[in-house]
């Protein structure tokens, strides 16, 4: 089968390496966040600061007015404002105070940048929300060192953010894991968070079954993939976390050395970054978080790495339970269907019979629809015990029962009735219906081969009866018809259907 999972990264597992990753990571994201957008009506204090930040590596754009400036600002999404006080319509009092009220995330950092730098204007700039205050004439060095260090508090926030997220992520999880105990809602609502956090665009949750074999479980891309099997040879980076126990993260996926036994069937998913975090108990991996994501810049960060592995630690307790309430269910199940089948026929037993049958009679009678029951015996079947055993008269039933199974309707209702009598009830089935289908049943078993027979023909006596008759006022009656059919069919020379009488 084709790939289920792609991949792209990997987080080193060398100390150093780590830390040149996350150095590689805070430069890169430093660029993303050097958004600085100027609102001041002077044109040449405009040129002077563009020329200085675009020298040192910072993307800007302009307003000349305010209301221009906070368009820009909820467009654009600048990580820094400088802007100026004095200027046609609305002030940088009002500018500052109208940004500070918008809904933006992250939070732009604003410096007031004036040639009024009186006590009162400072004070009112910083009460009115910016960051830090630059008297014009602007200075280069001092322009970048403020700008600089409102970058380092920006990112600070942003880093509480992202933890605030984490950890409010964490809790919706182990709410999740509370709130049931059905393994595909606790890993889906797992997989669906996880992604939701990292922006993954596949994030999925493997279970490790053998060496070479493993099964996904869920996928957020994909709600309907369940047990989804997948031949581990074709992952080597899920056989490195798994000897390892470690996460890995790789960065393209299509290039990394690791990959190499497997190149040609993941051409397509250049650009990708994969994570792989094990889930480990007792020193032993069970599964993996699987996560796939497009990132030009950068893969996965150190924090979401660990975000992950603290995920993965609680998804075993989620899988242990998952599991535990499943084969609970699985016992429950059986149990219940245990009491209410024959163990050696697997066909319906006779208390459920009569339940069904009483069930059946009262739809009938209530929505006037018709109803047939067909009884059936072997015939001679005492002389296959003596003859040929019990244990070849236990085979015998075990085969008929399924000629019968296979010889009913979908809706028929089938049970061994007794030793050996068996009873079909055919809700919504005429009698001329049930009679055609009782014939059909005795020719079939009568042209039958039995194991441990030998030139031993096994035939039946079958006798029907139906609702609406005469006398059938409700389901005991019904039996009882059928039942003195099938002794007339007995008495009448056996291996033949009889019809109770009207």
């Amino acid at each position: 089968m084709s790939r289920f999972l792609r991949k792209k990264h990997s987080w080193p597992a060398r100390p150093e390496h780590r830390r040149m990753a996350t150095e590689t990571y805070t430069a890169e994201r430093t660029c993303e966040n050097n958004r600085v957008l100027i609102v001041d009506d002077n044109l040449t204090s405009k040129a002077i600061l563009e020329d200085i930040l675009n020298q040192n590596g910072y993307e800007t754009r302009f307003a000349l007015e305010g209301k221009e400036g906070l368009r820009i600002l909820a467009e654009w999404k600048p990580n820094l404002i400088l802007l100026d006080l004095v200027m046609p319509g609305m002030d940088g009092y009002s500018v500052c105070k109208q940004a500070r009220e918008m809904n933006i995330s992250p939070r732009p950092s604003v410096i007031i940048i004036s040639v009024k730098d009186d006590k009162n204007s400072i004070v009112n700039s910083l009460a009115s929300g910016a960051d830090d205050f630059i008297a014009k004439p602007i200075d280069k060095a001092e322009l970048l060192a403020r700008v600089r260090a409102q970058q380092r508090i920006g990112e600070f926030y942003r880093e509480l953010e992202e933890d605030k997220r984490n950890l409010e992520t964490i809790l919706d999880i182990t709410t999740a894991m509370s709130a049931t105990l059905d393994p595909s809602e606790v890993l889906s609502a797992i997989v669906s968070k996880v992604a939701g956090i990292t922006e993954a665009v596949r994030c999925s949750i493997v279970l490790i079954a053998k060496e070479d074999e493993a099964y996904v479980l869920a996928s957020h891309e994909d709600p309907s993939v369940k047990e989804l099997r997948i031949d581990l040879s074709k992952y080597p980076e899920i056989k490195k976390v798994i000897s390892t126990k470690t996460p890995l993260a790789l960065d393209d996926i299509t290039t990394h050395p690791l990959m190499n036994t497997v190149k040609e069937s993941i051409t397509d998913l250049g650009g990708m970054s994969v994570l792989i975090v094990p889930i480990v108990f007792n020193d032993e991996v069970l599964g993996t978080l699987f996560l796939r994501t497009r990132r030009k810049m950068h893969g996965f960060t150190k924090k979401e790495v660990d975000f992950c592995r603290i995920v993965a630690n609680a998804s075993f307790h989620a899988l242990r339970n998952a599991r535990l309430f499943e084969k609970v269910v699985r016992e429950k199940d059986y149990l219940r269907e245990m009491a209410v089948k024959d163990h050696l026929t697997n066909l319906y037993n006779h208390n459920f019979f009569y339940s069904r049958l009483e069930e059946e009679f009262e739809r009938a009678v209530r929505y006037e629809t018709p109803l047939s029951l067909i009884m059936m015996d072997i015939d001679n079947f005492k002389q296959i015990n003596d003859t040929f055993g019990h244990r070849v008269g236990d085979v015998v039933l075990r085969e008929i029962s399924a000629t019968i199974k296979r010889g009913v309707r979908k809706t028929d209702i089938v049970a061994r009735y007794g030793g050996e009598e068996f009873a079909v009830i055919l809700p919504h089935t005429l009698q001329k219906g049930a009679v055609d289908e009782a014939e059909r049943l005795r020719e079939a078993i009568a042209a039958s081969a039995y194991a441990g027979l030998v030139n031993h023909k096994i035939t039946m006596s079958i006798g029907v009866a139906s609702y609406p008759q005469k006398g059938a006022m409700n389901s005991g009656d019904l039996v009882n018809h059928a039942d003195d059919a099938l002794y007339k069919a007995k008495w009448g020379g056996k291996n033949q259907v009889k019809i109770a009488e009207n």
